[in-house]
């Protein structure tokens, strides 16, 4: 057995999401840190329900978009800033359309195993 290259292990990290416009760009999984501040910034606890804590998440957006999308969009990079502030071979949150910005939080989210039916996907897999 042989450890896996730093090329692998990214490889399997990364992947290319085609959204609403056509575009299509590259995303990372959500890395831990990133998904313990997202918990932090929402305030959710394991005890919650699944409505307290999607109204914890619609109360928190904002923050959760501005710390997720920049770290997880790989490909174009995404910055936070105004439209037009972004440098040549970047994007500001602020020029993504509306459906693709919702695109690209959902499949990393998806991606990154974090929404219900990834959690229930790979908890089935563990009893198996």
């Amino acid at each position: 057995m042989e450890t896996t290259s730093v090329k692998e292990y990214l490889a399997k990290q990364r992947k290319l999401v085609e959204l609403p416009s056509g575009f299509v760009f590259e995303i990372r999984k959500m890395p831990p840190m990133i998904y313990a501040k997202m918990r932090e910034l929402v305030g959710a606890r394991p005890s919650d329900t699944e409505e307290e804590t999607e109204e914890k998440v619609q109360g928190s957006l904002q923050e959760i978009m501005e710390l997720v999308i920049p770290q997880c969009v790989v490909k174009p990079k995404i910055v936070i800033g105004d439209a037009g502030d972004a440098g040549d071979d970047e994007l500001s949150m602020d020029d993504l359309e509306m459906d693709d910005f919702l695109a690209l939080l959902e499949e990393i989210s998806e991606f990154s195993g974090i929404i219900k039916e990834s959690i229930e996907e790979r908890e089935s897999f563990r009893e198996e």
